[in-house]
């Protein structure tokens, strides 16, 4: 099975939906004829449990508490904004650079809309 392009998609709770959107979009615009999309199969209760597993973030959310703390804000919140401070002290950006960086992504997302006719015309039906 070499050469088959193999994706791994991580969207928090979306992730299974994500995989299957990306497998429709990979067939309806010609990329493949046929698609895999697996997923987990979830424990009913909390998401921060796993009876067959380790949890696997794991060794993040260790590091996370020696090296930040942890809130009683949500994990993944917590996470990325983690990110981004140790981006500001490595790097030296501010949040201002970050703001403007959800700025222009946010002008091409309408732009795009705009621009692709079928986007366009789906979205206002």
């Amino acid at each position: 099975m070499t050469g088959i392009p193999v994706y791994n998609v991580n969207n928090n709770c979306s992730t299974g939906s994500t995989g299957l959107y990306m497998g429709h979009n990979m067939i309806a615009h010609g990329a493949t004829d046929c698609v895999l999309v697996g997923f987990e199969k979830m424990f009913p209760g909390s998401l921060q449990s796993f009876r067959d597993r380790a949890n696997p973030t794991g060794t993040t959310n260790l590091m996370m508490k020696e090296t930040r703390g942890v809130t009683k804000a949500p994990r993944a919140a917590q996470l990325f904004g983690n990110a981004g401070r140790a981006h500001m002290e490595k790097y030296g950006s501010t949040r201002e650079d970050f703001t403007q960086i959800g700025r222009v992504n946010h002008a091409h997302s309408k732009t795009i809309l705009i621009h692709n006719s079928k986007t366009n015309t789906r979205w206002n039906r």
